[in-house]
């Protein structure tokens, strides 16, 4: 069921944070030259600009997902509703045996594991608790289609670069508070190095960077293979997510093979009641 929830919350993947707040360096962009006349506040607000606007999108995708001992090929189809649901559906065998479905909201993760028989119903806390890292469903929702992250709206302690290809915003700053528990001990805060690479032609998100330079641990997002919509945005059809921590590295190669903006979509999840509930 763990791996599930790797598997199917992709863009949860993410690094182990420190637990204790100490201070860190500030990430070192690559070599850089002028900024050609663009700086952090200006950056972020044609980055906001080029988010992608949708009501439903309905997507199908191939996975494959690699780390030290295990490589799997999966199929699914995500379907979500803008700053509402994620839903999606995976399988093997070119479509043939379902393995698991999930249904996110705002508040409340579900995920039905076929193979097992069993499904779990909890709140992000637990996927707090398991990657020891802030997870919600708008850095599911943002990461799956590559807009830009709530937590770049701060730009007054951003920096931008620009390395002769791309503009590279970089921060440090300490994330929002959450009310999590981990070995008895309340985590109020934590430092991140965040950096974030835009296209210098049309200002999109090109890779996503989020690294603790205490642990050393890094979360990667990597998106091309951009398709145009009518709307004029662009949809990253190709994304490449790196985790790599002291105890492990994953990669995960999602590619979309079609895409499709809605008004409405159907969300099919029941739990048989044959399944039994797991707890954590």
């Amino acid at each position: 069921m763990r791996r599930l929830l790797l598997l199917l919350l992709v863009p949860g993947l993410f690094f182990t944070s420190c637990l204790t707040v100490k201070k860190i360096q500030t990430p070192n962009p690559p070599p850089t030259t002028s900024l050609r006349r663009e700086n952090a506040y200006s950056l972020m607000t044609k980055l906001r600009g080029n988010n992608l606007n949708y009501k439903w999108i309905s997507a199908h995708f191939t996975m494959d997902y690699d780390d030290d001992t295990t490589h799997q090929s999966l199929d699914g189809v995500v379907r979500m509703r803008k700053d509402s649901i994620i839903w999606t559906t995976v399988s093997v065998l070119l479509g043939s045996i379902t393995v698991a479905h999930a249904k996110l909201d705002g508040d409340s993760v579900m995920i039905i594991n076929h193979l097992g028989k069993n499904y779990f119903k909890g709140t992000y806390d637990y996927m707090d608790t398991l990657l020891r890292e802030d997870v919600d469903f708008d850095l599911i929702q943002s990461v799956l289609i590559g807009n830009s992250l709530a937590f770049y709206n701060d730009t007054s302690k951003m920096k931008a670069y620009f390395d002769g290809r791309d503009y590279i915003l970089s921060t440090v700053r300490k994330r929002k508070y959450k009310r999590l528990m981990y070995r008895n001990k309340p985590l109020h805060s934590r430092n991140d190095a965040q950096l974030i690479w835009i296209d210098a032609s049309d200002f999109h998100i090109k890779k996503v960077r989020l690294e603790d330079f205490v642990t050393h641990h890094v979360f990667e997002a990597s998106y091309d293979d951009f398709k145009k919509q009518d709307s004029g945005s662009i949809f990253p059809m190709h994304i490449h997510y790196e985790i790599n921590t002291e105890k492990k590295a994953i990669k995960i190669d999602l590619k979309y093979k079609s895409v499709n903006f809605t008004n409405y979509e159907k969300i099919p999840f029941i739990i048989p009641k044959k399944y039994e509930q797991i707890r954590y």
